[in-house]
Order: C-alpha cells, then structure tokens, then sequence
C-alpha cells in the first residue's frame, strides 16, 4: 500500500490570493523555483493557476531561453542532453494543486449550499408574510414564535457555527426547555436541529444574566419580593421537602465552591459557601472526613392570590443535606424564614411539608399540639393570629387559638396515609366519634350512578 501525505494546510481565503501573497504562498509550499517559474509564467492568482488544464511542468521538456536558469535548477541533466524533472519538485507541486482544487471544490459546494439555503429561505419569506397577511390576528399569534423559530433555523444555516445568532423569542424557548426537560432533553433537540437552539456554554451565560441560575443553599429573598411585587400578594404558604440524590461533588468555577458535601447548619439555617478552598490537601480531607449530599432540601413559596388560585410558585432555595438534622433545626429554619419574609411584608400563614417524624414534632412545637417549645413561647409574639373555632368542633378538632403560623402535610402524602390507613385490616382511623371505613365508600359506589 502506498503510503498517504496529510492534506496541505492552506488558509480558509487563499482562493483570493494574487500578486505577491501568491508568489509568496508558491515559495512557501513548493519552493523559490517554482515561485520564480509562476512568475514568468504570468501566472500571478490562485484562480488562473487552477484554470490551467495542462500539465505546467512540460515546459521543462523543451528549451525556452526564458527559463534556462530554472531548468539548470529544476532538473536532472544527462550527457545526450536529456533532461528529467526532479522528483521531490513534482511531489510538492502536485499536493500543492491538489490542494488548492480541493479547497476550491468545497467552496463551491458551500456557495451551492447557501444559495438553495438562500432559495428556500426566501419562500420561507414570502410564504410567511402570505400568511401573515391571510390569518386574522388570533391566528398569528398562535405561530408567531414558529414563524420567528423557523426564521432563525434558516438564518444561522448559511454562517459559520461560530456566527450563530438567536432571536429574544428563540432564547426564553431554549431557556424553558432546559429548565423544564433537563439537559439531556435540551441536548438531543440540540444534536438534532442544527443552528435551532444555542450551545450549552451560550445557554448558561443566558441564564446566569436573567438571574435564573442560583446558588447553593441562597435564600432568593431578594428576587421574591421582585416576584411579590410583580404578581402583587402578601400572604403565602411555604413547602418544604427532600428527595434522594446520587451521591456526586462537583466544583461551581463562579463561586470557587465544591457542591455535594452536606452543609452544616447553624440554627438550622445552611451555612453557604461553606465548602471552598485552594488547598488540594483540605479538598483531599473533605473526601475523605466529610458526608455526601443524601437529599437535595428545596423550599418552594405558594403565592395565595383570590384573583389568581393558580399561581405559579417560587423557588426560594435549594440545598444539600444529610439525613443527620433534628426536629429543632426544622422549626428554627422555619421562624427564621417567617421573620426573613415578613420584612418584606409578606406574611406566612403556614408550612407544608411530608410526614418525616422531625417535620411532624417540628408542626407540634410550632402549634402546641400536645408539644411545648421550651425556650421560646411563640403564642406570645405580638404577631400571632386569633383563631375563633366553631364550639361544636372541640370533640374533634384540636387547635391553640393564637398561632403564629400553620402546619400541615402535603396533600400528596396526606392523600397517601389516609388510603393506607383506609386499606389497612388491623388500623382503624376515627373523626370525633365516627369510624372511618372502606365499606362507607363501596356502599356509595355501589348505590349512586356515577358518569364516566
């Protein structure tokens, strides 16, 4: 097998070069013979260069006055006055052609590509503003964002991929996309619609300007009374819930911080940037000494709005934790965020969150459900709402008339230890002095006519 040579690097506009950046270009790559014989040649561009249908290097075949002294340099001599061309030179002239034909073909490979993309994108063009001019106003704005998306498709078809440019429009869209589908959602429409979405590094800078990226265990106080403002409220309910995570420690360059260790708490608060170091042996310590993030802790702020029951909710903060906390850090992290938001004069009416035992003690020390909180009365406080319950509800309802805020589980969960308790053959659940029973909800099945 013959052996291959790599292509002849040449710059991206040497099809453009002429005059002595030519004759230049010819020295460099095959030689001063060659750039002296160009010269006589009259052959002073690239282009005219490659329009040359026969073979240059015959002319080295005959005796031409004018290239008596590149002969004597360019070829080999016998005594009969025979003449060959020396290899090397042929060599570095042919790959130096070649090249150049080679660059020339895939540029006019790209010319076609743009004017078929510059065709299509004009009946694009046309076909839109037909549309635009038939459909009523509902319906353009109905394919406003696929007209303006399909638009920046064929727009960055015809440039270079380090060119690519995207509308407003196209940016919430990619920005959406990665919040709601995560990054391999964002990746595979990325692969897969070229010039549609930007890049990774594109999107993260997006993000980090709209203020959509947050930090470690950062309570967004600031950005929730813009959100407060905005939707103008001021009561809400705070969740709180954690999910299981895989274990993994990754390093945020903005903030010089490693992320994945569980964070310490102060007063039940977690303690931000806790984690950050130059010392490769101190890191080292850590892998070695500190825990993994078990759960990934999120606080989420409900908005409660009469005009609005739907209200989207805010994310407040999110954080990594282990599973060594207590009952107390939970009811300390919530009176700090109840005081933190009343300085915004948005006032917390309850938390929400699963049936973790701490949680659970946590709701009974901050509503006194057969719990006393030692060190602090919180029934008290000055800003404690009076609650006036119903009398007949006493034999079954049990609630301190003055509380600061409410408990209470997350539905979800709620729903779920109710049908368990339901289901269950040896558990019994009472309301007052009532049981309640499966039988009651088959007897309803079984006596009303329900429309499916």
């Amino acid at each position: 097998m013959l052996p291959t040579f790599p292509p002849l690097p040449l710059p991206e506009n040497v099809l453009s070069f002429e005059g002595e950046k030519f004759f230049e270009l010819a020295n460099q790559t095959c030689g001063e013979i060659f750039k002296e014989l160009m010269e006589v040649l009259s052959i002073n561009t690239v282009h005219k260069l490659l329009l040359v249908e026969n073979d240059i290097l015959a002319v080295f075949q005959k005796k031409y006055k004018e290239l008596e002294k590149i002969t004597q340099r360019a070829c080999l001599h016998l005594d009969d006055d025979t003449i060959m061309l020396k290899p090397g030179l042929r060599l570095d002239f042919d790959r130096f052609v070649e090249a150049l034909h080679a660059v020339n073909n895939q540029n006019q490979d790209q010319e076609q590509t743009a004017s078929l993309n510059d065709v299509f994108f004009s009946l694009l063009k046309k076909l839109t503003k037909s549309f635009q001019l038939n459909e009523n106003d509902d319906s353009h704005n109905s394919y406003s964002f696929l007209i303006a998306f399909i638009e920046n498709i064929f727009s960055n078809l015809v440039k270079n991929k380090n060119n690519y440019r995207y509308s407003e429009a196209v940016m919430h869209f990619a920005q959406s996309l990665y919040i709601l589908g995560g990054r391999n959602v964002y990746e595979f429409v990325r692969l897969n619609l070229p010039g549609a979405i930007p890049s990774m590094p594109t999107l993260s800078e997006s993000l980090g300007k709209a203020g959509v990226r947050i930090e470690e265990s950062e309570f967004r106080y600031n950005e929730l009374h813009d959100h407060q403002k905005f939707c103008g409220y001021d009561i809400a309910v705070c969740s709180e819930d954690a999910t299981a995570v895989i274990k993994k420690v990754t390093y945020n360059a903005a903030t010089n911080t490693f992320t994945g260790f569980s964070l310490p708490l102060e007063r039940g608060i977690p303690v931000a940037r806790h984690f950050q170091t130059d010392s490769f042996d101190e890191l080292n310590n850590w892998f070695e000494n500190e825990d993994k993030t078990d759960y990934l802790n999120v606080h989420i702020v409900q908005p409660l709005i009469a005009s609005s029951p739907y209200s989207s909710p805010f994310l407040l903060a999110a954080y990594g934790i282990s599973n060594n906390f207590k009952a107390i850090d939970v009811l300390n992290r919530w009176i700090w965020i109840f005081e933190k938001s009343k300085q915004s004069n948005l006032r917390i009416v309850a938390f929400s969150t699963d049936c973790d035992p701490r949680y659970l003690l946590a709701m009974r020390l901050a509503t006194g459900f057969f719990a006393k909180f030692v060190n602090i009365s919180l029934c008290d406080r000055k800003d404690v709402l009076d609650i006036d319950l119903p009398k007949d509800w006493s034999a079954r309802f049990f609630m301190q008339t003055r509380q600061v805020f409410f408990c209470f589980q997350d539905p979800t969960h709620l729903c779920t230890k109710l049908r368990n308790r339901m289901l269950s053959k040896k558990a019994t659940m009472l309301i007052g002095n009532e049981v309640v029973s499966i039988e009651v909800l088959m007897k309803l099945n079984q006596s009303l006519c329900m429309d499916w």
